[in-house]
């Protein structure tokens, strides 16, 4: 194990952070991905510190395939551009860059952070200042120690600055900060302690389990999309039964999930014994092949067990108007997006009615009033169109309103 020094707060030099060589950590650099390596060597030849970073490089530690793979550097996001041609500038507060791969794939690349992350200039360059960091300042500012770990593929090691690589091997789920600061700072994080204990099948510790119990409703005061993309996270997982049952043990189901939590416990039913956790089991099996389904098809099978009970399914004049508004209010909190809900409520109303034909053409409304033939001449009369407009060509040379010279 190697030892990486810096100067204090106080200017004296003190240990900064492990160094772990692949002699220790054993990393198999086959399954690390050849496009992360080559971004990661790209930004090194340019003279910048740059790691694959995050849950990429705790899935190599515990001996799992990485879903994703993401970058940290400490080059600014025009910087990375002039990098790489292909990359792309997202966000306004805090810029990442995607640097495409191909057509569809590409690697997240981030700047370190600093502690803080606010800016308090409305500047750009003393916005960037306040916003990007050193290494260290981007490991303090992490989730979870097992999340703060920097691998670097080149020199085939590990940098670790808060204790993670010690976590990790001993299966221990903890927090950069004490739980309860933790979790008051972002309620998000609760649901992430669940995810991780089972993703990593780590014991999820007993005060944090009880914290969690006691806190559980400050998720409500997250953003909604926030908590619905870590609902999608968990169901492209290929853990979703797992998360979701060590959820309702820790009360999380119900907050999330109040329709379905209530709609079980009307029918007395457990939730690991539902139809709705019997779906989950193949929607993991599907993503364990690399065959996740789209949001919509997940969102979908989440609550068409709700939709389908409903009465009004059959007797309402515009059911698929309804579907859409009760499967809006039935997910809150969660916030899907409107295709995904009108997705969604087109495949429960084809399970409902399999054999209900589509709307006649005549009631779908027009976006522009039918206009007489008598109005449209001759071409409009054929085609059902309106005649173009003949536009007046302007002379060029002279201008407008002036007589011309005389000779």
């Amino acid at each position: 194990m190697l030892l990486r020094y810096g100067p204090s707060k106080d200017g004296r030099i003190e240990k900064k952070a492990h160094i772990y060589t692949l002699a220790e950590h054993g990393i198999d650099t086959h399954q690390v991905d050849p496009d992360a390596s080559w971004v990661v060597r790209q930004l090194r030849r340019e003279g910048f510190q740059a790691y694959i970073v995050g849950g990429a490089v705790r899935d190599l530690l515990i001996g799992r395939h990485p879903k994703d793979f993401d970058i940290a550097t400490d080059a600014h996001p025009l910087q990375i551009r002039r990098v790489f041609h292909s990359a792309r500038i997202i966000g306004r507060r805090f810029r990442i860059v995607h640097v495409y791969c191909g057509r569809e794939k590409y690697i997240e690349v981030t700047t370190f952070r600093s502690r803080s992350s606010v800016g308090t200039s409305s500047s750009r360059t003393s916005h960037d200042n306040n916003l990007y960091g050193t290494m260290e300042e981007d490991a303090e500012r992490r989730d979870f120690t097992m999340n703060a770990l920097y691998y670097n593929p080149v020199g085939r090691q590990v940098i670790d600055y808060v204790g993670g690589y010690a976590d990790i091997k001993a299966r221990r789920i903890k927090t950069l900060l004490p739980a309860e600061t933790s979790f008051a700072e972002d309620p998000v994080r609760m649901i992430r302690a669940v995810k991780y204990a089972c993703l990593a099948d780590f014991p999820l510790p007993p005060g944090m389990a009880n914290l969690i119990r006691r806190q559980k409703e400050s998720i409500l005061s997250c953003s909604r999309e926030r908590v619905t993309e870590e609902v999608y996270k968990i169901l492209t997982s290929g853990k979703a039964e797992g998360i979701l049952e060590l959820a309702d043990r820790m009360q999380l189901f119900a907050v999330i999930f109040p329709a379905l939590d209530a709609s079980f416990h009307a029918a007395r039913q457990k939730v690991a014994d539902t139809p709705l956790f019997a779906r989950l089991r193949s929607l993991d099996e599907r993503a364990r092949e690399g065959k996740a389904l789209a949001r919509d098809a997940m969102f979908e099978l989440l609550f068409r067990d709700l939709a389908l009970e409903r009465k009004e399914l059959r007797e309402d004049v515009d059911p698929l108007s309804f579907l859409q508004q009760f499967l809006r209010q039935c997910s809150e909190p969660l916030f899907p997006s409107k295709r995904d809900i009108g997705i969604a409520a087109e495949a429960v109303l084809r399970e409902a009615w399999p054999h209900r034909k589509p709307p006649a053409a005549s009631t779908v409304q027009r976006r522009h009033p039918p206009v007489p033939a008598s109005a449209r001449g001759a071409a409009g009369a054929l085609t059902g169109r309106h005649p173009p407009t003949r536009r007046r060509r302007r002379r060029r040379g002279r201008g407008r309103g002036k007589t011309p010279p005389q000779p």
